[in-house]
């Protein structure tokens, strides 16, 4: 089996499109096609069925697509360790983070890293989407949820609380909601629909009643600047809601939180430079998870 082959099954498996895989791999839809059909011979069954709305997989595409994955990140990381030794100390890390805990906590405790070891350089990736070790998005991922699937090193490095805020302004001018049928006349910040999956969104959905959602937006750092600009209330991680000065509201409710997970890839404990990323994170975030638990 040729891995080319599933190179290009990947591609259209994840963007659904000759279209976008031919753009995104740089050569032609024909190319893909025909390796696609290849593949499918090879394997001796189709692999994706043609809709209106693009390529989906079929039983027997659904059944490769795990394997592929796996066989790609293991080739990734075979390139991405050929330039040093596994041992060096030295090389290109990439660590994603959920977004205002990596903005906050996580990316200020890399000085000491990136002081102790100055030939690793690190990329990292602060977004409230979960990435995927198998596609080369990490080497070292930071979530608040535990993998159901996957071939994952995991370990609970911490806990974290997230509660409902608002800003002083806001709340002297609207007053401070003590139930959540309080919430029926306040203005309230929410996720983009295709976020309504994570779970500090289904939290507030699932706890509180229908809100007045004046504002959506699909990070964070925008939902915490609405409520610093006093459009409403949101869903924020403790910590950060106190270093910004706002107010939790429905103090007898009881809060969202969740532990914090660290994923890596099979095989990246055989790298020094993941090693020691993670260990450093992992460290800075078991020192801390008191803080994060404390709402204020």
């Amino acid at each position: 089996m040729d891995w080319n082959d599933l190179r290009y099954f990947l591609a259209v498996a994840r963007l659904h499109s000759l279209t976008e895989a031919s753009r995104e791999l740089r050569v032609s839809q024909a190319t893909i096609a025909r390796r696609i059909a290849a593949l499918e011979h090879t394997i001796g069954r189709g692999l994706f069925t043609k809709r209106h709305d693009g390529y989906s997989l079929t039983t027997a595409g659904e059944a490769l697509f795990e394997p592929a994955e796996q066989a790609e990140a293991h080739l990734l990381w075979l390139e991405r360790g050929a330039a040093f030794p596994a041992e060096s100390l030295a090389g290109i890390v990439r660590l994603a983070v959920p977004e205002l805990l990596g903005q906050h906590f996580i990316i200020p405790s890399l000085a000491t890293f990136s002081e102790r070891h100055p030939s690793i350089r690190l990329e990292v990736i602060a977004d409230v989407r979960p990435m995927r070790l198998s596609r080369r998005e990490a080497d070292v991922l930071v979530r608040l949820v535990h993998p159901t699937q996957g071939d994952y090193l995991v370990r609970r490095v911490g806990r974290i609380a997230l509660a409902l805020y608002g800003s002083p302004a806001y709340l002297a001018a609207h007053g401070s909601p003590a139930v959540p049928s309080d919430l029926l006349t306040h203005r309230m910040i929410g996720w983009e629909a295709e976020l309504g999956f994570l779970p500090f969104s289904r939290w507030l959905l699932d706890a509180l009643p229908e809100t007045n959602v004046v504002f959506r937006a699909h990070t964070m750092s925008a939902q915490l600047a609405a409520v610093e600009a006093n459009l409403g209330l949101a869903v924020l991680p403790a910590f950060v809601a106190k270093k910004f000065g706002l107010v939790r509201v429905l103090k007898e409710e009881a809060p969202f939180s969740s532990d914090i997970w660290m994923l890596q890839a099979p095989g990246s404990s055989s790298f020094a430079r993941v090693r020691v990323l993670a260990d450093h994170v992992a460290e800075a975030l078991q020192q801390s998870s008191a803080e994060f638990m404390d709402l204020g």
